[in-house]
C-alpha cells in the first residue's frame, strides 16, 4: 500500500469538500494530478458534461507564454450539478467568491 492510498484511509470528514455520494475511501497511489490555470470551455452532448481545463506553457521555440489544452474532464450532466456545488464550497472556503 502506498503512503497517499493510507492517507486516503485516514480522511477525517469535514477536512474536504466532497460530494454527498463519494466514497470516504479512495485509492490514489495511479490518479494523475492535472494543473490548470483556467478553463476553455465545456459543452453538453449526449448527456455528457465535457471541461477543457487550460495551462500557460511556455513554447521553447518562441520563448513565449501560451495557453494550452492540459486536460479534459468528462462526467454524466445528472452529476454535474453536485459536482458545482462542492466547488463552490471549496471557493467559499479560499475565499475566491465575492459576495
Amino acid at each position: 500500500m502506498t503512503e497517499q492510498s493510507k492517507a486516503g484511509k485516514d480522511h477525517k470528514p469535514g477536512k474536504a469538500s466532497v460530494a454527498p455520494d463519494a466514497p470516504m475511501t479512495v485509492r490514489r497511489d495511479t490518479t494523475p494530478t492535472i494543473f490548470a490555470d483556467g478553463l476553455l470551455g465545456g459543452s453538453i452532448e449526449s448527456g455528457v458534461i465535457r471541461l477543457e481545463l487550460l495551462a500557460r506553457h511556455l513554447d521553447s521555440d518562441s520563448k513565449s507564454i501560451s495557453p494550452a489544452l492540459v486536460g479534459r474532464l468528462v462526467m454524466p450532466a445528472a452529476n454535474f450539478a453536485t459536482f458545482v456545488a462542492a466547488v463552490l464550497d471549496l471557493a467559499k472556503k479560499t475565499g475566491a467568491a465575492k459576495e
